[in-house]
């Protein structure tokens, strides 16, 4: 199978091409650099694997939650391409990426992921992982630091994501049966996207949105 994988959820920008069992990648961090980025990635990638357009089978898309500007982005470039050339859209979430991730080795167990939203807030979900198999456990949810413990019934078996350094502070001592299991530098990237795209329903180019969950929380705010 040949797959496309794009993710833009957060200020690390990648692309990645899965073409039979090899595996082509590549990954940058640099805030607002993402719609330079991603086409020329493409066009490289492509070119390393000896392929075009027309011989892939899938793209797959880091749908969110992130920043709106990037997710935009990426979102915009899968979606025309996928019309383009006639190609199934396959959403994958942020979290479930930094989720596979950010798990440790032949680790199988309650997994929280959490990475910084800005404004004094943070993107965060449990999953119940084992090895290669990623389930959300409730929903995805934005919320400040203090309310991370409303996630989960129970502390987890491990975390990850850049919240535990962003926010450490405020989350040591809700974190300190699992301190030695936290992965703060694990983030949400194409790779891990590729690997996840065989759990996702394929979505209409069209219609596919964004993940923002901020939205969301501002709604509530407004009718409550």
């Amino acid at each position: 199978m040949n797959l496309l994988a794009i993710d833009t959820a957060t200020d690390t920008c990648s692309v990645a091409l899965k073409c039979g069992e090899a595996l082509l990648s590549c990954k940058r961090y640099e805030p607002r650099a993402h719609g330079r980025l991603v086409l020329p990635w493409i066009g490289e990638l492509l070119s390393e694997a000896g392929i075009i357009y027309s011989q892939l089978d899938a793209l797959a898309i880091d749908r969110g939650p992130g920043g709106f500007t990037s997710l935009r982005i990426g979102l915009s470039i899968a979606q025309g391409i996928a019309l383009a050339h006639d190609l199934p859209l396959l959403p994958v979430s942020s979290l479930a990426a930094l989720a596979y991730n950010g798990q440790p080795d032949g680790f199988s167990g309650r997994l929280l992921t959490a990475f910084d939203a800005r404004l004094g807030e943070l993107y965060a979900a449990s999953f119940e992982v084992d090895r290669t198999h990623i389930r959300l456990i409730g929903r995805e949810q934005l919320c400040r630091p203090a309310d991370i413990g409303q996630i989960v019934s129970q502390p987890p078996d491990a975390a990850a994501g850049n919240a535990f350094n962003v926010y450490a502070g405020a989350l040591a001592d809700w974190s300190a049966s699992f301190k030695n299991r936290i992965n703060s530098q694990a983030i949400p990237d194409a790779n891990a996207v590729v690997q996840l795209a065989s759990e996702s329903d394929a979505t209409d180019a069209v219609n596919l949105q964004p993940v923002y969950l901020r939205d969301e929380v501002t709604n509530i705010r407004k009718t409550s």
